[in-house]
């Protein structure tokens, strides 16, 4: 089947119309749109048509970068974690999602998938330390050196 030699398709919201035909019927039918759209919400017994309400956005005040601390850039992922967890910040558990993010904010970015083996590969070597919470999952800390 050949295509209308002129194709109008318009799209609001989850409504979408779609004319064809010659230039001059698709504009008079443009004209008599607010009329077929009365017909066919009508039929359908939709009721009018009532844009959804936007709720103001309150604005959420991402993690600000300030809020991570500073560390210097390493290629090697183990590097970062350790530096991190050396710092005033990480000596309150934190989970993974956090070492990524402040990870980021540093601009030194590695796969989740890279740093969660990482991080086990620490925990084993006795670096850092983990234990699972019921809500946040694993959390981790730098392993402090035990005096006797």
């Amino acid at each position: 089947m050949e295509r209308p030699p002129f194709h109008l398709k318009v799209r609001i919201g989850d409504m979408e119309v779609e004319l064809g035909g010659d230039k001059d019927e698709v504009l008079s039918t443009l004209d008599e749109l607010s009329s077929i759209v009365g017909k066919v919400t009508s039929a359908f017994e939709v009721e009018s048509l009532v844009l959804p309400e936007v709720p103001e956005q309150t604005e959420v005040e991402p993690a600000s970068i300030l809020d991570y601390p500073k560390i210097n850039r390493t290629s090697k992922c183990g590097d970062a974690v350790v530096a991190l967890l050396t710092t005033d910040w990480g000596n309150s558990p934190r989970t993974i999602s956090e070492l990524r993010e402040a990870m980021e904010a540093n601009a030194i970015f590695f796969p989740k998938t890279t740093l969660s083996g990482v991080l086990v590969w620490l925990v084993k070597k006795g670096r850092i330390r983990r234990w699972k919470d019921k809500k946040k999952g694993y959390l981790y800390v730098i392993n402090e050196p035990e005096t006797t």
